[in-house]
């Protein structure tokens, strides 16, 4: 089976410390996916790191410009699951999607960052799956399903079991869009799953063993196809 996991920047900090725990219990998990024969790509997000250099830089400092600081947290945050799996993975995180591609020939694991500016690490995540041929993406983050609407704004929300490629892209239309802030999904990678036909899972990664669960057949969180 090939498989992309999107793992959010959001898991990775707490209290502003790095969960090196959590990091190599990820990193268990892949390496869990290998042994079982199955290609694995991994993108992961910016979350506090990039929080904290885009809120430290000058108000007046260009939108694209805090966006590329961004991809350099994730690039970043990619360094610390390298570290960790490089006898089974690409050396570096890849910069462009030619650099995807070249990875994906060597058939070892990609891990990811963010790519460039305007771009989330979802949408990264979906044109690694395209590189690759996997037709499933797990989105893994701190949350346990997709709401009807943002339960940060909303007491009334509801957990959606399942959800269509047009019913994601209804609920994320309203999300922002500014520097570092792609805090569900975004519409450019929405559209990618679409065009592929790429089955998408959330589910809530401060467990990571839920990631084995789900692809054992265990229902977890949400799942968006056509």
């Amino acid at each position: 089976m090939k498989i992309v996991i999107k793992y959010g920047g959001s898991l990775l900090f707490k209290n502003g410390d790095i969960e090196i725990q959590r990091i190599d219990e990820v990193c268990s998990v892949i390496r869990t996916l290998v042994d079982g024969g199955n290609d694995v790509g991994l993108v992961i997000g910016g979350g506090a790191t990039a929080r904290k250099y885009i809120s430290s830089l000058s108000q007046d400092y260009p939108e694209a410009s805090k966006d590329y600081v961004a991809v350099l947290a994730t690039r970043l945050n990619a360094m610390l699951f390298i570290s960790r799996l490089d006898d089974i993975c690409c050396p570096y995180p890849p910069t462009n999607y030619e650099e995807i591609v070249a990875y994906v020939a060597t058939n070892k694991v990609v891990v990811s960052g963010g790519m460039q500016p305007g771009q989330s690490t979802n949408a990264v995540a979906t044109l690694l799956c395209e590189a690759m041929g996997a037709t499933h993406l797990i989105n893994a983050s701190n949350v346990d399903y997709v709401y009807d609407k943002d339960p940060q704004k909303y007491k009334d929300v509801k957990p959606q079991m399942e959800l269509t490629y047009a019913q994601l892209q209804k609920i994320i239309s309203s999300s922002g869009a500014g520097a570092g802030q792609y805090e569900m999904f975004d519409t450019v990678a929405a559209k990618n799953l679409a065009r592929s036909k790429i089955t998408l899972n959330f589910v809530n990664g401060s467990d990571p063993k839920n990631i084995l669960k789900l692809l054992s057949g265990e229902k977890k969180g949400t799942i968006v196809r056509g």
